[in-house]
């Protein structure tokens, strides 16, 4: 079968065998692939520290005849990410935007523009980004992306627009904002939004992704912002994220 290529950001990397690697990565063209590096506990030039969560690569691969695992052949190195390895609140950090990509998505299912986040992610990290603005940012785009975006501007039940007198919660079982007015129609847990942590939200869901960087919100606000946003991706997966504990404990030192 002919030797196909793509990039790819490495998302896991796992044994199998006593030779062998099991790796699992997002591709522009292809999505969340899975595929198999024959060889690459021993190889000396087409895998060596190349293999790592979060390289970025360029993928040599052959697609499997019965629709499983990928034939990786070799690998080249674009984009290593050090320092994402050489800084606990970094790596904590890439493994939640990571798993919540592996998450949200279906095998072999091609979506650049989350390709796009998730490198500008990456890349934000390794720049020395704060790890819990980037991932706000990160996770709120995340589920425009798949589908499921909150509205920040006003009021999901009686369609209100934001106003200075009153209070906002996020009801996670919904995604919905609702105002003061409106809360008691809903069951079900709500978190507390304050109307700066709103319009920063409904503002940053409209940037374009070559300004996300620029955009700016204290940690007081990025904490209440993410934990909404978890609360209602809980509901969602119907469990828990297995890196949120991790990533939490990072959030409060």
């Amino acid at each position: 079968m002919t030797e196909r290529r793509t990039r790819g950001l490495v998302l896991s990397v796992g044994d199998h065998g006593e030779s062998d690697k099991i790796v699992v990565f997002f591709s522009p063209d292809i999505g969340k692939a899975s595929g198999i590096a024959k060889g690459a506990k021993r190889s000396k030039k087409r895998f060596v520290n190349k293999l790592e969560p979060f390289s970025l690569l360029r993928i040599h691969y052959r697609p499997s005849r019965n629709g499983g695992l990928l034939f990786l052949s070799e690998a080249d190195l674009e984009n290593a990410f050090l320092s994402l390895r050489n800084s606990y609140d970094r790596y904590i950090a890439a493994m939640y935007a990571g798993e919540l990509t592996l998450r949200f998505t279906r095998e072999l299912d091609p979506d650049p523009a989350l390709f796009t986040l998730l490198i500008w992610a990456m890349q934000a990290l390794d720049d020395g980004r704060d790890p819990l603005a980037v991932t706000t940012l990160f996770h709120l785009r995340l589920l425009g992306i798949a589908g499921y975006e909150p509205v920040f501007d006003r009021c999901g039940l009686c369609g209100g627009r934001l106003q200075a007198a009153r209070t906002y919660t996020l009801h996670g079982d919904s995604g919905s904002v609702v105002c003061d007015r409106c809360r008691h129609v809903l069951r079900g847990a709500v978190v507390g939004l304050s109307i700066q942590t709103m319009k920063f939200l409904h503002h940053a869901q409209q940037t374009n992704i070559t300004n996300l960087g620029r955009l700016r919100l204290n940690r007081t606000n990025s904490m209440e912002a993410l934990g909404a946003l978890h609360r209602y991706t809980r509901y969602l997966l119907q469990n828990d994220l297995n890196s949120w504990r991790q990533f939490r404990q990072m959030m409060e030192h």
